[in-house]
Parts: structure tokens; sequence; C-alpha cells
């Protein structure tokens, strides 16, 4: 069984609190859900207003899927006008 993590460092230039930041991050979150299959959480960043760090994580027995799909994610997010990618990093445990 493999395990693909993706985190993904976000920049959020329209926000100007925690508020307009989770209301963000939340739209997107629930709709990656709802079309992957993955796991996610904020891992760093968690008090302030215009960052955010995204950890995604799949499973499957075949390496190809797995990057498949954290590879979608990562364009879901970069090509979203509400947030900036700063940096990404895809590990297969």
């Amino acid at each position: 069984m493999l395990i693909g993590l993706l985190r993904v460092d976000l920049l959020l230039p329209g926000c100007y609190s925690l508020k307009d930041k989770r209301s963000i991050i939340k739209k997107h979150l629930f709709r990656i859900r709802k079309n992957y299959n993955v796991a996610v959480a904020e891992t760093d960043h968690n008090e302030i207003w215009n960052r955010a760090e995204l950890s995604f994580i799949t499973m499957n027995t075949l390496k190809e899927p797995v990057e498949n799909i954290l590879r979608k994610i990562l364009h879901e997010l970069d090509t979203s006008c509400e947030m900036q990618v700063l940096s990404e990093c895809i590990e297969i445990l």
C-alpha cells in the first residue's frame, strides 16, 4: 500500500481576517473532498490570516493513481483565483 502526501503552502491575498481565510479554505476543501478520496488538514499558518499550509493524503496499491490524484488537486488549487501556491511538495511513502 502506497501513501501519497501533498503539502501546499498558499498565499490568500484577498483575506483580511481569519474568518475570510476559513471561508475560502472551507469552500475549496469541500469541493476537493467531494471530487477525490483524500484526507486533508491545515497543518501550518493556522493563525495567520493570509497564509495557509494544507496537507492532502491518499492511498492506493499503485503509484500512478496516487500521483495523478495529488497532481489534479494541486492543479485545482493553482488555478484558483482566490489563492496563490507558493510551494508544493509531493511525497510517496
